[in-house]
């Protein structure tokens, strides 16, 4: 059930577990669970991917080659 899943990972993410941040990511940007939420879409997928979450890397590249940011898709897409 999404909504336990969101409780246990926004816990997990308080403590810094890069997973929670990503899964969290997931649930924000298909809206299960949660209303759907651009900004705190980005938000846990950049701390998963700093954390080294290439998924999330790829996620990040992903939107900004959709928002034509070519370059920084580039460099994200390199990383992951």
């Amino acid at each position: 059930d999404y909504s336990s899943a969101f409780d246990y990972w926004t816990k997990a993410a308080k403590l810094g577990v890069i997973e929670a941040h990503y899964n969290l990511s997931s649930l924000y940007y298909e809206g299960k669970g949660v209303e759907k939420d651009e900004s705190k879409f980005v938000y846990h997928c950049e701390e998963a991917a700093i954390g080294g979450h290439p998924l999330a890397r790829r996620n990040l590249g992903a939107r900004e080659n959709k928002n034509q940011n070519d370059e920084r898709a580039y460099k994200h897409f390199v990383i992951a």
